[in-house]
């Protein structure tokens, strides 16, 4: 059946689908509409970049004619990895490069004195094994005298970089290193080249040792005067060293009394008070060694004690500490407490010089 009124529905259809349509739109944009980005969060500041090292150049200062110098840096830098610096060239004649700083002090322990066997587990018997002159091989066979090794800090880009030596000295041995971390008790000392019966005029100096440096214990050499018709003999102990000043690597020879070893401080090296006994030589019959102590003054004093010296050198020694004494024990003689105090310093009296002053009997 047909509408009454069909125009009246097909305008009626028309209107209601207008709306319809703009409802739909509305709807779609919405969906389809992209969403703002969000607002980035600000940045904070980058980190400051960390210390970036490239190893170590090795270098020697050489005295001598050039053809010498170049012959003894071609024997230094065998086996070594070449990196020419990128600008400013290390100090020295430079011989290699090496990746880390035990591998810079093995490269000097090979060269320092030539094959050196560990220090004798005894240090009371004597030694007067020969003893090697520093770096002497090169004097030797190409006629160039060797003042110092020279390690230099490198970056990646091959430019100079100042070295930080750490406090302690034995982090940067190399693995299987008999080196012996110690410390000079003068604030500087003549390092000699070879060890005598007595010590030579400062003149006679190989180089300088400085405590603001480093040193390390190689090893030690005692070194004996023509024995006296009664079969006493005065010797001498000296310490085979490595002496740094700086970047500076030295070798060369000290009186032991001027070496104080690291891991010889009882009962420790940080422990206070604190002492060691040093086996400084052998007179009249005697066996001597300079007992240090450090006080809780923090001040460094010195005392020599002896005993009668064995055929082999130096008789047994024991030390402890107890509170602010000293108890030295040597050989067969009785324990003798020193107080570690300003009375350490002063000279026994002789008891010669004892009996002189004293009244005459009536």
């Amino acid at each position: 059946m047909r509408s009454p009124f069909p125009a009246r529905a097909a305008r009626w259809a028309r209107g209601a689908a207008a709306p319809l349509a703009g409802l739909v739109a509305v709807a779609l944009g919405a969906r389809l509409a992209t969403p703002a980005p969000p607002t980035p969060p600000t940045a904070s500041p980058p980190a400051p970049a960390p210390v970036v090292r490239g190893g170590y150049w090795l270098s020697a200062d050489l005295v001598g004619p050039a053809a010498a110098q170049q012959g003894a840096a071609v024997e230094l830098g065998q086996g070594l990895l070449v990196q020419e610096p990128a600008d400013v060239a290390p100090p020295g004649v430079l011989v290699g490069h090496v990746p880390d700083a035990p591998a810079a002090l093995q490269w000097i322990s090979e060269h320092a004195f030539g094959p050196v066997p560990a220090p004798p587990p005894e240090p009371g018997a004597l030694q007067r094994d020969p003893a090697p002159a520093p770096a002497g091989g090169l004097l030797e066979r190409h006629g160039a005298l060797l003042a110092a090794f020279v390690v230099s800090g490198a970056t990646p880009d091959l430019r100079p970089r100042a070295i930080d030596w750490p406090q302690d000295q034995a982090s940067v041995l190399p693995p299987g290193s008999t080196w012996i971390p110690a410390a000079l008790v003068p604030d500087r000392a003549p390092l000699f080249a070879a060890p005598a019966p007595r010590t030579p005029p400062a003149a006679e100096r190989f180089a300088m040792a400085r405590r603001r440096g480093g040193l390390y214990l190689v090893g030690w050499r005692d070194r004996c005067d023509i024995e006296a018709d009664d079969g006493t003999r005065s010797c001498m102990r000296w310490a085979q060293v490595i002496a740094r000043d700086g970047d500076r690597f030295t070798p060369g020879y000290l009186p032991m009394i001027q070496v104080a070893r690291t891991d010889a401080w009882v009962p420790s090296a940080t422990s206070l008070p604190r002492a060691q006994l040093v086996p400084m030589g052998l007179a009249d019959g005697r066996a001597q060694w300079v007992l240090l102590a450090r006080g809780h003054d923090e001040v460094l004093r010195r005392r020599t004690v002896d005993a009668p010296a064995t055929a082999d050198g130096w008789p047994s020694a024991g030390l402890v500490v107890e509170g602010n004494v000293a108890i030295v024990a040597l050989g067969d003689e009785p324990p003798l407490p020193l107080p570690i105090d300003a009375t350490l310093d002063a000279r026994p009296r002789d008891p010669v010089e004892e009996d002189d002053e004293a009244p005459a009997p009536p």
